[in-house]
């Protein structure tokens, strides 16, 4: 979001009456924590507001003026932390900044409560027009921070209409402070300062009069202000004034528009059809040269226009624009005018504005020119979501005729990971090709490529996606060639795609030469969604390698960055997690595995990679198992290979079949472990020759095992091949050459003690512990590693055990502390700023794993393993 926003600015309010009751109500010591005022049109809302805040000392404000494309959860939350930030202290804001990217919405009112008790003070939150707000999921998050406002937040609301929240409930919980059309409704002497800062004065009879008939309505009384200011007899306009709703200032402002200077009443007609307006933009759609100097004017009179921020940008009040727009009768006139806008927005470089306009005006061609042009360069730096909005709005059939329309639209989609009408819109724009100039269906077919990447990426076909890598020009005078803005963005993306495929495909060493590459293209403009991709994908690459100190820094670093742009549910930093996760299981840290878990299953929610899916279940059926539940570990693990699809790759389905094997020796189950390997899809490899090896190890068939570690020497060229070998050699050697077995340990423990690297170590548990224990009397200078080591593998699960073997998220341990209390779903839901359904999701995982009939036996059954 663009910092100088005029959505998040506080308004400029001049000429208002100071209006002491309405402030002091605000104002007040024990006023609720929330205020909502709730009026029609014309009432004055807004200004109010921000006329008391002018009065707060002391206090930060942060003002957001809400619009359509906020009624989406994510957006709208997007939007209360970009507009507080700048108004908390350092430690509040880091810690804001931190969750501003968290895309666990369910979290974001729990989040933000937490960051404001750290700030110092108080912070005026004024929501604007939440009228513009439909989305029952949107009122039902933004409740929870209602219920449980945190102690330095003051919410303030203005909206046309009451929102859908439980008012009754509010009210009785003293949370909510009212102000309506009763309350809004000027009296005597507040219309009399009024009229007065106008520049009008009446008796009191004719006072008395006016604000009867108008029931006190603001915008009426400075509808009225106009009118008596051009009148030589007061008393005759307001004799003939009556009427108090939107059809009496439709009636009053043709009268007072007709009043008006010819030249006035075109500028604020052709201005009405912007949202915001500045001088310059002005004289472009009105080919004048006067804008400056008419806008300040207005604003001086606070009729029909309001300063917003520093005094640059203007909105016209909503009630005149709806009222000026029906006078734009031609739609020639009009579609000229958002040309126009949209002309000037591209000149300054703002193509959102522009396309967004161009669209508005219903300038087919010209807007999907534009997104021809700029739909990467808005896509990658995560602006999808808004195009998505503009371009739905488009007639269908107008979509699927333009070929760039479509294009962008199943961009922004393939971004979203959303499926909906891909195929359809990727025919149309293949379809619409040649009906496109040459240079432009070039362009389209490199953005074609593009979406091939992204279509792979989903669908797990990754030679799909290395196919269309390469058919993407690299040269980078060919790419400046096309006319795309954003084309320097090209390489690091085909780069940093073509790397994911081969990573994910087995060929490690032309997935890191490419991955590097693209991290390491020179590109300004910031941290971008392709190169974050490459970022976490190379961290995975390290932690593949067994390099796990390089992983953890380079994979935090992606998560930091994610954070710091809001990108945290992407599929460019899943990787990340991945890594993370499985850093986790190698040191031995189950907490922390099931922790970055949980982060890839909310992206994998929204943005499904089938391969994703399968790493992250082996990475799962591992915890599982690490926690006593193995044939639980097991059916889900065969399940997720079941439901893989047929692209995933085959080095990772044999990673799955080699985790699964190992998992059946654990049960006893051999035979049917060496059939898991026996259809292994890849050749002999170092990985599957240690699969091969565990599995003769547990049939004490040290022979074989020997055998398959010799058909590949040299573990694989990794930190990760060399510790598993040189184990493996150790338990091999251990029943004939005592010596070699623990120079072999020796060697794995002076490579992975750095490291912290134990999981190899705990999955030979039962071949290497009295190994350790000799290494330990004989010497060794990893003695501190390989004491930890023995610790832990005493208490290894070897085998199934009973619920007190259960490890729960930190979530699910604070909702199993509630539910030894008295609290209902409900009460409990309001405590944890959680949706009812997410705490009795949390409830039936809690029950599964423990093995419960409901609440008392779960908390029953905690008890009894120590769990509570």
């Amino acid at each position: 979001m663009d910092p100088a926003d005029p959505r998040f600015a506080v308004p400029v309010v001049t000429n208002v009456a100071v209006r002491p009751r309405l402030h002091d109500r605000m104002s007040a010591a024990n006023s609720a924590p929330c205020t909502l005022i709730s009026a029609p049109a014309g009432w004055g809302k807004t200004v109010l507001a921000g006329s008391w805040l002018v009065g707060t000392t002391g206090d930060r404000i942060a003002w957001i003026a809400l619009d359509p494309a906020d009624d989406d959860l994510r957006r709208f939350w997007s939007s209360v932390v970009h507009a507080l930030l700048p108004h908390l202290d350092a430690g509040a804001a880091v810690t804001l900044r931190a969750t501003g990217g968290d895309d666990d919405l369910e979290r974001m009112p729990g989040q933000i409560a937490r960051a404001l008790a750290l700030h110092e003070g108080t912070v005026i939150l004024v929501l604007d027009n939440l009228h513009e707000i439909a989305e029952p999921a949107v009122h039902e998050s933004l409740l929870r921070l209602v219920r449980r406002p945190p102690a330095g937040l003051r919410l303030v609301v203005t909206t046309r209409r009451d929102p859908p929240w439980p008012l009754n409930q509010l009210r009785l919980a003293g949370l909510l402070l009212e102000l309506r059309t009763s309350d809004l409704a000027f009296r005597r002497d507040e219309a009399g300062a009024l009229l007065a800062g106008l520049g009008v004065h009446l008796d009191p009879a004719d006072l008395e009069r006016l604000v009867t008939r108008t029931d006190g309505w603001a915008a009426g009384l400075r509808l009225a202000a106009v009118e008596l200011q051009r009148s030589r007899n007061p008393a005759d306009v307001v004799a003939e004034f009556s009427g108090n709703d939107h059809s009496m200032a439709s009636y009053l402002l043709e009268d007072v528009l007709g009043g008006l200077a010819p030249e006035l009443l075109g500028f604020l007609v052709r201005v009405s059809i912007l949202d915001v307006v500045c001088a310059e933009l002005a004289d472009a759609i009105t080919g004048r040269r006067d804008g400056a100097v008419t806008l300040a004017e207005l604003a001086a009179e606070n009729l029909f226009v309001q300063a917003v921020g520093g005094g640059r940008w203007y909105r016209l009040h909503r009630l005149i624009a709806d009222v000026l727009r029906p006078r734009l009768v031609r739609p020639r006139t009009v579609r000229e005018l958002h040309r126009r806008a949209a002309v000037w927005y591209l000149q300054q470089g703002m193509p959102y504005e522009a396309i967004r306009y161009a669209l508005r005006g219903r300038l087919w061609p010209f807007a999907a020119e534009m997104l021809g042009v700029h739909v990467l360069s808005l896509g990658v730096r995560g602006g999808f979501r808004d195009i998505d909005v503009l371009l739905t709005s488009a007639p269908r059939a107008v979509l699927l005729s333009h070929p760039e329309l479509a294009a962008a639209l199943a961009t922004t989609r393939i971004l979203q990971g959303s499926p909906a009408e891909l195929g359809v819109l990727t025919a149309a724009t293949r379809a619409g090709l040649d009906s496109l100039s040459a240079p432009r269906a070039r362009r389209l077919r490199v953005v074609l490529d593009l979406m091939e990447i992204g279509n792979g990426r989903a669908d797990g076909d990754l030679a799909r996606v290395a196919a269309a890598c390469r058919r993407v020009p690299g040269d980078p005078t060919t790419l400046a060639g096309l006319g795309l803005a954003g084309w320097d963005v090209i390489p690091m993306l085909v780069l940093g795609n073509a790397g994911t495929a081969e990573f994910w495909t087995g060929d490690l060493v032309g997935a890191e030469e490419h991955l590097r590459a693209a991290v390491d293209v020179d590109r300004a403009g910031g941290m971008l969604r392709p190169r974050l991709n490459a970022a976490a994908h190379l961290a995975l690459l390290h932690c593949e390698h067994g390099e796990l100190d390089v992983a953890a820094t380079q994979a935090q670093a992606v998560v930091d960055q994610a954070a710091a742009t809001g990108w945290t549910v992407s599929a460019q930093v899943v990787a990340a997690y991945l890594a993370l996760a499985q850093l986790a299981l190698d040191r031995d840290d189950p907490q922390g595995a099931d922790s970055w878990l949980v982060r890839v299953a909310e992206v994998e929610a929204l943005v499904p990679e089938p391969h994703v899916q399968l790493a992250a279940a082996v990475l799962g059926a591992l915890r599982r198992a690490d926690s006593g539940d193995l044939p639980g570990a097991l059916s889900g693990l065969r399940l997720a290979v079941a439901s893989a699809g047929v692209h995933v790759p085959a080095p990772l389905t044999d990673r799955a079949s080699q985790v699964e094997a190992a998992l059946l020796c654990r049960t006893g189950h051999l035979a049917t472990a060496r059939q898991v390997l026996a259809g292994l899809r890849g050749g002999v490899t170092a990985c599957s020759a240690r699969a091969a090896a565990r599995v003769a190890l547990s049939a004490k068939d040290h022979v074989a095992a020997g055998e398959s570690l010799a058909s590949v020497p040299g573990d694989g060229g990794t930190v990760r091949g060399q510790v598993e070998g040189a184990l493996l050699r150790s338990a091999v050697a251990a029943p004939s050459d005592g010596a070699a077995a623990l120079a072999q340990l020796d060697l794995a423990l002076r490579i992975a003690a750095p490291l912290g690297f134990r999981r190899p170590f705990l999955d030979l548990a039962t071949e290497l512990r009295p190994l350790l224990g000799e290494r330990i009397e004989a010497g060794t200078a990893s003695a501190g590693f390989a004491e930890d080591l023995l610790l832990r593998m005493s208490d290894r699960v070897l085998e199934p055990r009973p619920a007190r073997g259960v490890t729960l998220t930190d979530r699910e341990q604070l909702v199993l502390r509630y539910l030894s209390g008295t609290l209902s779903n409900a009460e409990m839901a309001a405590e944890m700023y959680l949706s009812v359904n997410t705490i009795k999701t949390h409830q039936r995982m809690i029950y599964r794993k423990l093995g419960a009939a409901g609440r008392r036996d779960a908390v029953r059954r905690a008890k009894r393993s120590g769990l509570l």
